[in-house]
This record gives structure tokens, C-alpha cells and sequence, in this order.
């Protein structure tokens, strides 16, 4: 049994108080959603998040059925092991308060960590039934949504505009990683806008070489076609890799092969299979329907991920 956290053992933040009765006065951490709400008003947390380190064994050898969706949370300041202190959690404008205790180690400012959700959580209130634990369905079951899916065809059609949905449904930022509202509420435009000025770009310097005789094509067109296309292949993977890094550990997906780089294979080798894979795990299409024309992917009306 963990020794109880006394109030003495640890230096506490300066914005933390004890009220007359000795009760701590905690901190509203940020999670995936908003900012930070500390005491009686708010205060977005101007911090450099630190990469997000997931642990394997933390869930490889749970049982499916009885693992919770996991929720992320951002540290809003440093704090020893044990503290506890509340967290809103949810969509923005239907969020709630959970408390959250320090993993071992403690935490840094701006760190992020993983916390279960709790089981009374949005009690009576619509939720996409997501799997945890494993992986709905295979990577090759492209079509277990239907030949004719929006998922599918954006996945297949046009990865990166699938990316954005999931992303967005997630609350992911434009890389892919745990962020604040200001950075992931419009991350389904930064990805099309990407799309969009690399599709001109490249389109541009087709249209001016094939204006040009073989011999005077300007020799800087080769070379900033290459620059272009690795930049926007090296974004898509790297984006690709941690979205699908972060739907893991919310849903305590294990690695099947490829230990420590599966993300990293999957995202290189096969993009459309990972997009449309992710989508079908968090889209729950046998009860919402999908949209090719939606920032998430889903129709209006359809329950947030939380």
C-alpha cells in the first residue's frame, strides 16, 4: 500500500495553499483541451511540453476487458510523486473535473502523462465504444467498413486528409503529439493547408519545366523538387508515427512486432492502411456515420473522444 503523501514531505508550488482546515487547494491541470484553471480564473500555461515517453510494459499484460480509456494529461507544474490535484477533461465546452494523482518519478512542468479515466465518468451520456487493449480490427482490413466508406477512400485517396481527420478527432496537434486548444483546434486546417501549398508548389515547378526545352530547364528545379517532396514525406511519417503512438497508449494497444519501432514501419510502409486503421478503431462507424467532408471524419452529432 502506497505511503499517504503528507504536505511536509515535498515542497509545494507557490500557487498552492492550504485552506483553514488543512486541506490542500490543488491545481486544474490542462489535459488534451484547455488551459490550465487555477483557484478561481484561468491562465494559459506558457510552457515547452516535453516529449511523451509510453512505457510498454505498463500495459502489455492487461486484460482487455478490463483496461479504462486512459486520458493525457499535462503536468502544470512540477510536482513530487503521490500529489494530487484536479484535471478538466473533455471536448471544449463539455469538459469535466477528475482528480489526478503523480505517477512514480513525479512530474516536470509542461510534462505529459498518462492517467485512467474514471469508470463514472459522462455516465449516461453518449460515448463512441472504443476497444482498448488491442487494435479493433487488422491493418489489412481496409474494407471491414465497407467497400465505399469515407474512411477508406480518404485513406486510400488522400492520406494526409485522412491524417487530419483522425488527428482532429483526437485532439492532436499538426505533429501529432499532445497539445493545448490553441494548438489542436484547427489542426484539420494546418494539415489541408500543408496539402494545399505542397500540391501548388509541386505543381508549379512541373508547369515550368514542362515549359522549357530539355536543355534549358533551370538547374535549381531538380533540387527543390527533392527538397520539397522529402520535407512533406519527413512531416507526413514523422505526424503519422506519433498519432498512432498516441491512440496506442490512450487505448493500451501494445506493440505486435516490430518492438520500439512498429509506428515508425507502419507510418513508412504502409500510410493508408495506418489512417484508415486508426480511423475505423475511433470512428465506431456500426452506430455513427462517417464523412469524407468533416474535419474528424465523422457526421455532425457524433459523440467527442474524450
Amino acid at each position: 500500500q502506497r505511503k499517504p503523501f503528507r504536505i511536509n514531505d515535498f515542497p509545494i508550488p507557490d500557487e498552492t495553499r492550504l485552506s483553514k482546515h488543512g486541506t490542500k487547494k490543488s491545481h486544474i491541470a490542462y489535459t488534451t483541451v484547455l488551459t490550465l484553471t487555477q483557484q478561481h480564473h484561468r491562465n494559459t500555461l506558457n510552457t515547452t511540453m516535453s516529449e511523451t515517453a509510453y512505457k510498454e510494459g505498463a500495459f502489455a499484460d492487461e486484460q482487455s476487458k478490463d483496461i479504462p480509456v486512459k486520458v493525457h494529461i499535462i503536468s502544470p507544474s512540477t510536482l513530487p510523486e503521490g500529489y494530487v490535484f484536479e484535471a478538466e477533461v473533455g471536448a471544449p465546452g463539455n469538459k469535466k473535473t477528475i482528480s489526478v494523482e503523480v505517477p512514480e518519478g513525479g512530474v516536470v512542468e509542461g510534462q505529459v502523462f498518462l492517467v485512467p479515466l474514471p469508470a463514472d465518468f459522462a455516465v449516461g451520456e453518449p460515448q463512441l465504444n472504443i476497444p482498448t487493449g488491442r487494435w479493433k480490427d487488422g491493418l489489412w482490413d481496409l474494407t471491414n467498413a465497407g467497400i465505399c466508406h469515407p474512411s477508406l477512400w480518404c485513406a486510400c485517396c488522400c492520406t494526409q486528409i485522412g491524417m487530419g481527420q483522425v488527428m482532429q478527432r483526437m485532439r492532436l496537434n499538426w505533429l501529432g503529439d499532445i497539445g493545448y486548444d490553441a494548438s489542436t483546434k484547427n489542426t484539420f486546417k494546418v494539415v489541408l493547408a500543408l496539402l494545399i501549398s505542397y500540391t501548388v508548389f509541386s505543381m508549379s515547378l512541373e508547369i515550368l519545366e514542362g515549359s522549357k526545352s530539355y536543355y534549358e530547364i533551370p538547374a535549381y528545379i531538380a533540387p527543390l523538387k527533392f527538397i520539397g517532396g522529402m520535407l512533406f514525406t519527413i512531416w507526413s511519417v514523422y505526424a503519422l508515427m506519433r498519432t498512432r503512438e498516441n491512440v496506442r497508449a490512450k487505448y493500451s494497444i501494445p506493440e505486435e512486432r516490430c518492438n520500439g519501432c512498429e509506428d515508425l514501419c507502419c507510418s513508412v510502409w504502409c500510410s493508408c492502411c495506418v489512417v484508415a486503421q486508426i480511423a475505423r478503431h475511433t470512428g465506431e462507424y456500426e452506430t455513427y456515420k462517417g464523412s469524407c467532408c468533416s474535419e474528424t471524419g465523422m457526421a455532425a452529432h457524433t459523440p467527442t473522444i474524450v
